[in-house]
């Protein structure tokens, strides 16, 4: 039984180092990258604006939903508000994925093709 759950694994790990592959040389984004991306802008938007009353009904929505699915709303608002914190001090969510001479060669193909 070790044995097949180890395989399992082992096939597991490779097919996930396959398909992470295949999504990078599709340049094609996650759910996770896209979601990371879509609450960089709202964050940045919302807090650039001063609109912290849509800040807080919104994480009220998502604070509600997550315990739907089992998390703690005070821990997801501990949370939010941390993040909040680092947006105010300039982080973001969104990571380089690629080196700046990669990124420049493909911004390069993009403008060309």
């Amino acid at each position: 039984m070790a044995r097949d759950r180890a395989a399992r694994l082992e096939k597991q790990r490779v097919w996930q180092r396959e398909y992470r592959a295949r999504l990078k040389a599709e340049r094609r984004p996650s759910n996770e990258d896209l979601a990371r991306a879509l609450l960089d802008v709202v964050l940045t938007y919302y807090l650039e604006r001063g609109r912290d009353s849509d800040l807080i009904r919104l994480l009220d929505h998502v604070a509600n939903m997550l315990q739907d699915v089992g998390f703690s709303q005070e821990a997801t608002r501990k949370v939010w508000f941390e993040l909040e914190d680092r947006y105010f001090a300039g982080w973001s969510l969104l990571r380089q994925r690629v080196s700046l001479a990669e990124l420049n060669a493909l911004r390069g193909e993009v403008a060309e093709g």
